[in-house]
């Protein structure tokens, strides 16, 4: 039976130790999922999922890296996944907008930490905003809106390839103003 240094085997025909197994891991892999869903629920759907994967796939596990490892990959690739639907459906919002939903991490900040976040998005705002006009445009719709390079050249008749240059150079360039203006 396939194992590593980390106390768990796969025990695939023993249904009574791998669900300990899978209870003993799923906290810490719900947290994984929430990290990338960012909704409790969806976390849950998203873990459920991975355990079935195991359950299913459970006999290609070669002992390679740990049980825990493994398991913490599918959970995050089961993540990555959800997450690729849903924007694909246009059912998650920008990343700005779920720091505000439902299932964002709350943290009580006192007004220390307030007033550097509003100095630290003015900073932003100030960045992009010297940006030339193409540089910008570029952040905002491929860095930020996530239109890819391919469909942004289409677009506006830029190669795609010039698009990507362009967007290094703008995230660059964004990052030398930043850390100017942060530090």
């Amino acid at each position: 039976m396939p194992s590593r240094d980390d106390g768990y085997t796969l025990p695939m025909h023993d249904t009574e130790q791998l669900g300990t197994l899978l209870a003993g891991l799923g906290p810490r892999l719900e947290a994984v999922a929430l990290r990338i869903t960012r909704h409790p629920e969806h976390a849950r759907d998203v873990v459920q999922n991975a355990f079935e994967k195991v359950l299913r796939h459970g006999a290609r596990f070669q002992g390679d890296s740990r049980v825990s490892t493994w398991i913490h990959r599918i959970v995050t690739n089961e993540a990555l996944m959800w997450l690729r639907s849903q924007r694909r459906r246009g059912e998650v919002q920008a990343d700005s907008d779920l720091l505000d939903g439902p299932g964002a991490p709350r943290t009580d900040s006192g007004p220390a930490e307030h007033t550097q976040r509003r100095e630290n998005a003015r900073a932003l705002q100030r960045g992009i905003r010297s940006l030339s006009e193409d540089e910008r445009d570029v952040i905002l719709r491929c860095a930020l809106a996530e239109e890819s390079y391919a469909a942004y050249g289409s677009r506006t008749g830029v190669h795609p390839a010039a698009v990507k240059s362009r967007a290094f150079r703008a995230r660059r360039r964004l990052g030398e103003l930043l850390a100017e203006t942060l530090h």
